[in-house]
This record gives C-alpha cells, sequence and structure tokens, in this order.
C-alpha cells in the first residue's frame, strides 16, 4: 500500500483513503488516537461501540446491585479503550483478514 501525507486544509489536517478501499464518498468515519497511531472506525446511526447495555445485564446476572453495581460498571465501562488497543495491537500482529475469513470469523 501507498504511504499518504497529511495536507492542510483550512483549519485541518486533511489524510486521504486510497481508492483501492472502496470506501464511499460520504461515509462517516470516527478518528481513535491509539498508542500505535490513529485508528478510524466507521460510524453508523447506532454506536456500535456502546456497550452500556451488554456490560449492565452481564453484571446484573452476576448479582451486583446499588452502588456496587454503579462501581462495577464504571471500571468496566474505562477498561473499553484499552480492550479497543489490544484489537488493533492483535490485528497488527496476524494481519489483515480476507473478505471470505472475516465472515466465517464473524459468522457474517
Amino acid at each position: 500500500m501507498e504511504t499518504i501525507k497529511a495536507r492542510k486544509q483550512g483549519n485541518a489536517i486533511m489524510l486521504t483513503i486510497p481508492k483501492a478501499f472502496n470506501i464511499p464518498a460520504g461515509t462517516k468515519l470516527k478518528p481513535r488516537l491509539t498508542k500505535n497511531g490513529i485508528y478510524y472506525e466507521f460510524v453508523e446511526d447506532v454506536d456500535f461501540f456502546d456497550f452500556d447495555e451488554e456490560i449492565l445485564k452481564d453484571l446484573v446476572s452476576q448479582g451486583y446491585e446499588g452502588q456496587d453495581l454503579i462501581k462495577e460498571f464504571s471500571r468496566m465501562k474505562k477498561e473499553i479503550p484499552k480492550a479497543l488497543d489490544k484489537l488493533v495491537e492483535d490485528a497488527r500482529a496476524n494481519g489483515p483478514l480476507s473478505k471470505e475469513e472475516a465472515a466465517k470469523e464473524f459468522g457474517l
């Protein structure tokens, strides 16, 4: 893959996405600064990375309630960015999946 160069446009720094990625114009992306660089995730109307309901269900099933529930929820919520960084590290170490491998891996 080719190297791209950041350029200034107005008060912003712009990056181009290689055409080979086939990302349609108007696609929403959310940048996250990780210790390994910038990670861009696709953004839809639903926040894919909002795990609040799943965390709460899990904690309630474990018997947490009241202030203990709130404390444990806050602790787990703070761990999400670290978990995402770990996923990025694992993906870098194992290389990219083909479309077919990703479909099989994630049951699509």
